[in-house]
Order: structure tokens, then C-alpha cells, then sequence
């Protein structure tokens, strides 16, 4: 009797296993089950990473997608996964390809950002977008259906917790690290981290005019110092804390070289052209390198 009761309670616990992981591989390509109620989205390398969260209370977002097409299909893999609604949507940067589509999420999202998100997305904001998107196709120019800018309801400033149901959200404002206003998200219990653009993954990333070199560096341990079991970068597949050793590693080998050409009296340009980075040859992104080159040389030109 004990051993069929055994082999019952086995079978239950096996069939909700299975239930359990055909669902997460029901949600399509692109999906990945982080951990537990935790999945992240990104139909390829370079393609934004948007991701959802389920509490007992209800759903939290971070990031809206790249494209409405992409958000329709987070919307629809959320609804497959749960009926619960989506309560906060958390943006980690400021840049369309993260925020262009709040509209499909909010209502009923309440959208957060740090401080300064809502004039960075006024002053980034093309009114031509969503024409230039319908022109894609039919299913595009549905997708747009309702499309209109929704800046952040709420920006905090430097440190948020957000406590939803029975999981905790640390919103950490990272400075000067990619746009007008970046935010790590970091999940204590499940040691989960969201660490926007600030890291992609091994991508030379398009650095704008106010990222400062050693704010990154700061952000880099900073997050590190957390200890995460798993990293999500705004771009490229789930990774781990090396990734924040790989950039701190380029980027000081770049001030570096940069550094020593400007002390051998070469312009900017012209290290533009000499400048080569071998190590990285593998990087997504080598057009980039120029505007990086930028950044390192503000820094050894103080």
C-alpha cells in the first residue's frame, strides 16, 4: 500500500513536471525559464531583452520590447502563463527599442524609471516611429494599434524596493552608464539580476555622449557586488557576473591604448584609425568601437 502511494504521489509530482516545462516551451521561440515564475525574452543576440516576473499579486515587466510585434507576443506568452495583471512595468533604460511600447502594457502597468527617464524619453521620442514601423507590414501596422509615447509614472531616485506579493525588487539608478537614465533591477531572494545596457553581451556597445568611462566601471561592481546567480543584460542570451569582467577588462584596455597614442601626440582621429582591439575581434558591434574610442579618449584627455 505505502509503495503504490509512493508511486501515485511520484507520478503527480513528475506530471505537473512535465505540465510545467511544456508550458514554458509553449510560450515559442525566444523564451527562456530563468527560474521559476521568472522568464526573459529575445528573439535574437542584438534584439532587446524584455522579461516578466510572477508574484502571487500579479505580474511585473521589465522592459516593454523591441518592436510591438515583439511585445504582442510577450503579451500573449504572459496571458499563457498566468491571469494575473501586469502591476509594474520597469524600464531599465531609456531608449525606444526599451520603451517605445508601454502603450501595449500600460494600462493596467504602472510604468517606473529613475529620475530624469521621462525628459531623456521627450527628448529621444520620433514622432515618424510609428509610421516608419507600420510600413513594415500588415501585422506590423496592427501591432501599432493605439500607439502613443507613455513616459514613466513614477521615477525614483537613486534606490526603490518594490515589494509585490512574496518576491522583493531592487530598482538601483546607475549613473552615467548608457542613457538619459539607466536602472538595474535586482531580485535578492532569487538572485536574479536585470542589468539593463549598461552590459550586453560581448557587444561593443553604441556609447552615447554622456556615459563617463569610470561611471560604468562603478556600475560593473557595483552589481557584481551583489553576487548574482544570474545576469540579464538589455541585450544577448542569460549570462553570469564574467560578463562584468569582460567589460571592466575592455574598457581599461582601451583608456589604456588610447591613452598611450595621445601621449605619443596623435589626434583622435587619427587613433581612430591606428586603434585595434584583436582581443574583441569576436564582438558583435565593431562599428562601435569608434564611439567607444570617444569615451576612453574624454577620459585621458581630463
Amino acid at each position: 500500500m505505502l509503495a503504490k502511494l509512493k508511486l501515485v504521489i511520484f507520478v503527480a509530482v513528475v506530471t505537473v513536471g512535465i505540465a510545467y516545462a511544456a508550458r514554458a516551451q509553449d510560450l515559442g521561440p525566444g523564451f527562456h525559464k530563468i527560474k521559476d515564475g521568472i522568464y526573459t525574452f529575445a528573439p535574437d543576440q542584438l534584439t532587446t531583452t524584455c522579461s516578466f516576473v510572477i508574484t502571487e499579486a500579479g505580474v511585473v515587466m521589465i522592459d516593454a520590447c523591441n518592436s510591438p510585434l515583439d511585445s504582442r507576443r510577450m503579451a500573449d506568452a504572459i496571458k499563457k502563463v498566468t491571469d494575473k495583471p501586469i502591476m509594474f512595468l520597469i524600464d531599465t533604460e531609456t531608449h525606444s527599442d526599451h520603451t517605445g511600447n508601454h502603450f501595449i502594457f500600460s494600462p493596467p502597468a504602472t510604468v517606473i524609471n529613475a529620475q530624469g527617464a521621462a525628459d531623456g524619453m521627450k527628448k529621444e521620442y520620433n514622432p515618424k516611429r510609428a509610421e516608419t514601423l507600420a510600413a513594415k507590414s500588415p501585422e506590423m501596422r496592427e501591432a501599432l494599434k493605439g500607439e502613443k509615447m507613455i513616459p514613466p509614472h513614477i521615477e525614483y531616485k537613486d534606490r526603490m524596493t518594490i515589494n509585490l506579493g512574496e518576491r522583493t525588487f531592487e530598482l538601483i539608478y546607475l549613473k552615467n552608464a548608457h542613457s538619459f537614465a539607466d536602472t538595474a533591477v535586482w531580485m535578492p531572494k532569487e538572485r536574479v539580476l536585470f542589468a539593463s545596457s549598461a552590459a550586453n553581451v560581448r557587444t561593443f556597445i553604441n556609447l552615447r555622449p554622456t556615459v563617463v568611462l569610470p561611471d560604468v566601471i562603478a556600475s560593473f561592481k557595483l552589481m557584481k557586488s551583489l553576487n548574482p546567480e544570474v545576469v540579464i543584460a538589455g541585450h544577448g542570451e542569460p549570462t553570469s557576473t564574467t560578463i562584468f569582467d569582460e567589460y571592466e577588462g575592455f574598457y581599461n584596455l582601451l583608456m589604456k591604448r588610447v591613452g598611450e597614442m595621445a601621449a605619443q601626440g596623435k589626434s583622435l582621429d587619427e587613433i581612430k584609425k591606428e586603434l585595434k582591439m584583436p582581443e574583441y575581434a569576436d564582438w558583435q558591434g565593431q562599428d562601435r568601437l569608434s564611439v567607444n574610442i570617444d569615451a576612453a579618449w574624454k577620459v585621458v584627455k581630463k
